[in-house]
């Protein structure tokens, strides 16, 4: 018989409150949840970072158009790392949008308009990063077999996902996170506009990356920005510096 109400028992000369059946799931939710939003940010990081420790890639990854025989040679150099570069993308982009949907669900706000948008937009966020991880995939298939057309054809590809990003995913992601997270007590207070405010810069470098290039570095930062926000609310939601509201 599950308890809904505490239970006070006596133990060493005090009185002890044990938590309902209720409280302990929601402290394991918020644990599950806590614990995605910290890998998650940590496995992106491990993504991004990568090709950092290796200058030939990170040449080929970050240049504006590296000739077709340096995307080549990267791409076959570089094989089992970018295979698994893409493992932690999209695991980490995974449970980033367990963290998402999670806090929402603990927001009371899953039925909400702002939580059904947060939902609809993680789906769109990870449709993205999984096609960018396909072209990335078949970058490094085709260059290790010789394939230069097709290596060339799919690291475009792969390249221009920088610019879809700020699009649609993570604007609609973190102004509809951020709306959610309004007036509950699942995150420090902070957490909300801070989501809005980074939807919003999102939303603009978007609009400025179709019409000038060089706003994509604008996107890395901001991309950067993100892990940290994601990783701040997961150790604040792991401390339980505020109960979550019921819904």
């Amino acid at each position: 018989m599950h308890r809904s109400a505490p239970v006070h028992v006596a133990a060493g000369g005090g009185i002890i409150e044990l938590p309902t059946m209720a409280e302990v799931h929601v402290s394991r939710q918020r644990l599950l949840v806590g614990a995605c939003g910290v890998l998650g940010p940590l496995l992106l990081v491990l993504y991004f970072g990568a090709p950092v420790l290796e200058p030939p890639l990170a040449n080929a990854v970050y240049a504006s158009n590296p000739p077709t025989a340096q995307v080549v040679d990267a791409g076959s150099r570089y094989h089992d790392l970018l295979f698994l570069g893409t493992w932690f993308q999209a695991v980490g982009a995974l449970l980033s949008v367990v963290f998402f949907v999670g806090v929402t669900h603990l927001a009371g706000a899953a039925t909400r308009l702002a939580g059904m948008l947060v939902v609809m937009s993680a789906a769109v966020l990870l449709g993205v990063v999984l096609a960018e991880g396909v072209f990335t995939l078949t970058w490094a298939g085709a260059a290790a077999a010789g394939q230069a057309g097709s290596a060339r054809a799919s690291f475009d590809l792969m390249a221009s996902f920088i610019r879809v990003f700020p699009m649609v995913p993570a604007p609609a992601v973190y102004l509809s996170l951020g709306a959610a997270l309004l007036g509950t007590g699942v995150l420090p207070r902070a957490f909300a506009p801070l989501a809005i405010g980074l939807g919003a810069a999102f939303a603009l470098v978007g609009l400025a990356g179709v019409l000038v290039p060089a706003a994509t570095i604008a996107s890395a930062v901001l991309s950067g920005v993100q892990d940290v926000w994601v990783l701040a609310a997961a150790v604040a939601l792991l401390a339980g510096t505020r109960s979550p509201s019921r819904p």
